[in-house]
């Protein structure tokens, strides 16, 4: 048979461990993933911002303002693939992509002779 010490330190454990399962819980659940809208303007032969920074997992959505005379498109290298968007003068175009593992990745305009305007997304952690 129990002893009153022994049936209140059971219980005792039990509320602990109960805790520590939840605590681990919510550790391993994290905070949830961003979105984010980051807005890159084309002109003739440059972008601005011409560098731009996102953190390691966000939602990105990249908005392309052309406001040049002439279409441009943008690319950007990405570990899982080159993306690209273009837009007519005047229109804007949204590039959605997960922000990958930190680093420096290149977007350019891909129209033939727009090979200065280009510009980078530093991802950190």
């Amino acid at each position: 048979m129990k002893t009153a010490i022994q049936s209140r330190l059971h219980r005792i454990l039990f509320a602990a461990g109960i805790i520590l399962i939840g605590l681990a819980f919510l550790t391993a659940c994290g905070e949830p993933l961003r979105e984010r809208t980051i807005e890159v303007t084309a002109t003739e032969m440059r972008f601005d911002p011409d560098r731009v920074e996102a953190q390691t997992g966000e939602q990105i959505f990249l908005r392309l303002r052309n406001r040049g005379q002439v279409v441009h498109s943008l690319t950007i290298e990405l570990p899982s693939g080159d993306r690209t968007v273009s837009a007519d003068p005047g229109v804007d175009a949204i590039l959605a992509f997960r922000a990958p593992a930190p680093g420096e990745y290149r977007f350019y305009c891909r129209i033939p002779g727009h090979e200065a305007q280009q510009g980078v997304l530093v991802v950190l952690p």
